[in-house]
């Protein structure tokens, strides 16, 4: 591991978070299934990271209730995230990961935000190496902007700038994702966050 990964996970450390190495998606996936007992609800943010890893299907087949809008028609999609919102255990991402360990998510509807904010007392984050920046908050957001954004966007069938030239609208935006950034600088008091670094690379 090269000195800004190792900083970035020493300083995720720092912040509270617990950090599992693990090197490819399925290991990410295993790990999950380990620690995710089989009567417990699982939320899930809209994250391609997670769904890579294959863990969904599996946690259903293990017995979980997982709540995830993949799929989902869009008439059940409110309760669905509400019931994320209210699960045993939440499953995310983060779109970039600051070189002192801060985790920076941007959202469009809040979901994400909100879950992680005021939502399941255990939370983990499935993060890929590719998302650690060389700096602070503006070196993350300017990534997710230019890297993370477009990707989703052109995923989603979103008409925006950055879908279409991969450069940011901003404010002339009208369709746009971003509209919520969080940075997780410490974890919250009374939550347990685990993030589970994985060498592949996984998402945007």
């Amino acid at each position: 591991m090269d000195a800004l990964l190792e900083q970035a996970v020493q300083g995720m450390k720092k912040n509270g978070f617990e950090v599992v190495e693990v090197r490819t998606a399925a290991e990410a996936c295993d790990y999950l299934l380990a620690h995710i007992d089989a009567e417990k609800s699982v939320g899930v943010g809209g994250s391609v990271s997670v769904r890579y890893t294959g863990v969904l299907p599996a946690l259903a087949q293990k017995g979980c209730k997982v709540y995830t809008s993949w799929g989902a028609k869009p008439e059940d999609v409110p309760m669905i995230r509400e019931n994320s919102r209210r699960a045993d255990v939440y499953l995310s991402s983060a779109n970039a990961v600051t070189r002192t360990g801060k985790l920076v998510l941007v959202d469009g509807t809040g979901n994400r935000v909100g879950a992680i904010c005021d939502g399941p007392e255990e939370v983990y984050f499935v993060i890929s190496h590719s998302k650690v920046v060389d700096g602070g908050i503006n070196t993350a957001v300017a990534r997710i902007k230019k890297t993370a954004c477009p990707q989703n966007t052109r995923r989603l069938g979103i008409d925006t700038p950055c879908a279409r030239t991969g450069n940011c609208g901003g404010d002339k935006c009208e369709n746009s994702i971003c509209r919520l950034t969080l940075v997780v600088d410490r974890v919250p008091r009374n939550r347990h966050m685990t993030v589970i670094f994985v060498e592949e690379a996984l998402g945007y």
